[in-house]
């Protein structure tokens, strides 16, 4: 199975491949970023992104800011897989320091956040190469429906954060009023802090999401909760390209549609949206 992103979509892929409860390595080749995905009859069981960095993309991250690990357990479990390669959210299973059933679910995101950015790459390619003799595994995979319920959220953020930002060329600022700022705590990550500290009032949110060297999906839906909660308020917009806003819109629309077909499939099979993931781990 191959193709091109704009013709096959991540959702469509996803699909297929659970569906068929195929074994073998999907990659996925966009302009900024080289993804491989490992399937185990059909559910996922490792995913490597190019892109991948000591952000909230890493699974180790994700866990932090979740006050699901501490960095001493963090750190041990790195080390053992630093000298017993295996997936880390298995390791910490091991130690009894996270509840698989919660790594599951953070791997769900972070699985879908890769395959959303990919998505909003301008161009990709994806072939899959099945393997013709599966081998066995014993750490956790996870179930594609998850990763699919993850991109709807995902998508939906992001679109709603555009409509909320505008254009590229959206100019932002902190909100320095008091009285205005909102009273209940926001969670602030790292990423939240990395894209908080390029808002000077000058740069656009193209040239924040530049400077901030995180996915696009990442900060545009950080800028957006950020303006929503009143933390950031918008300034101005800068004269941008017709291009510019061409490209936007093509991103919004193009993830859009993805989400409203996922939202039609789970209406159409409410057993598969809504079933266990009890085969968190598979030994084949």
């Amino acid at each position: 199975m191959q193709g091109t992103l704009d013709t096959f979509g991540v959702v469509e892929i996803l699909q297929m491949l659970g569906r068929s409860r195929r074994s073998g390595t999907l990659h996925i080749e966009c302009p900024q970023r080289l993804i491989d995905i490992r399937f185990t009859q059909g559910r996922i069981a490792e995913t490597r992104d190019s892109t991948r960095v000591g952000t909230d993309t890493v699974l180790g991250s994700r866990l932090l800011k979740r006050s699901l690990v501490s960095e001493p357990q963090l750190a041990d479990a790195l080390r053992e897989q630093e000298a017993r390669p295996r997936p880390l959210g298995t390791i910490l299973v091991d130690h009894e320091a996270v509840p698989e059933a919660a790594v599951r679910e953070v791997l769900s995101r972070q699985i879908a956040n890769t395959l959303v950015a990919a998505k909003l790459e301008t161009s990709g390619t994806f072939v899959f190469v099945a393997d013709p003799e599966p081998q066995p595994v014993s750490f956790i995979t996870v179930d594609p429906q998850s990763v699919l319920l993850e991109i709807s959220a995902l998508g939906g953020e992001y679109c709603l954060a555009v409509e909320m930002l505008g254009q590229p060329s959206t100019v932002l600022v902190r909100n320095g009023d008091y009285n205005t700022l909102p009273r209940n705590p926001l969670v602030m990550g790292r990423g939240e802090f990395m894209v908080l500290l390029q808002v000077d009032g000058v740069r656009t949110v193209k040239e924040i999401t530049q400077a901030s060297r995180l996915e696009e999906i990442t900060v545009v839906s950080i800028l957006g909760r950020l303006a929503e909660a009143g933390v950031l308020l918008v300034k101005a917009e800068r004269q941008s390209r017709a291009e510019d806003a061409d490209e936007l819109r093509a991103h919004r629309d193009s993830v859009w549609a993805e989400i409203s077909q996922l939202l039609d499939d789970i209406v159409d099979e409410p057993d598969a949206a809504t079933g266990s993931d009890e085969a968190g781990r598979q030994v084949l």
